[in-house]
């Protein structure tokens, strides 16, 4: 996770722009998914699987605009922890479970973490 997160910064291409607007998704996704754990707790099936599903949304963005082309080795790990996330909210889907929203969650931190890290300027 950890070499993720610093090849992550390492990575050119993002104006300012798009950097907030990344930051903006991480943290709607990261609100999303806090709130389908919160209904499950409130035992609101309807409204757990209604954020997890806009939670899922994001990341499939994420997923699907990620550059194979021009960024090495990052979007390949990218890929993978998404599709990690993906199937993990599928699994809480299922099972009613929020340990697996937990873990994704978790997991999102981190990444926006790395990209609030990252230094333009220079």
């Amino acid at each position: 996770m950890e070499a993720i997160r610093v090849e992550e910064t390492a990575v050119a291409g993002p104006t300012q722009e798009q950097l907030g607007l990344l930051i903006n998704l991480y943290e709607g996704a990261i609100n999303f998914l806090t709130a389908a754990v919160d209904a499950n707790m409130q035992e609101d099936m309807e409204a757990f699987r209604a954020n997890l599903q806009k939670g899922r949304r994001i990341i499939q963005e994420f997923q699907r605009t990620l550059d194979f082309r021009h960024g090495g080795e990052v979007p390949n790990r990218l890929n993978s922890l998404y599709q990690y996330m993906l199937d993990s909210l599928n699994e809480a889907d299922l099972s009613g479970s929020v340990a697996p929203v937990d873990h994704v969650i978790h997991h999102l931190r981190v990444l926006l973490e790395g990209w609030q890290g990252v230094d333009l300027s220079s």
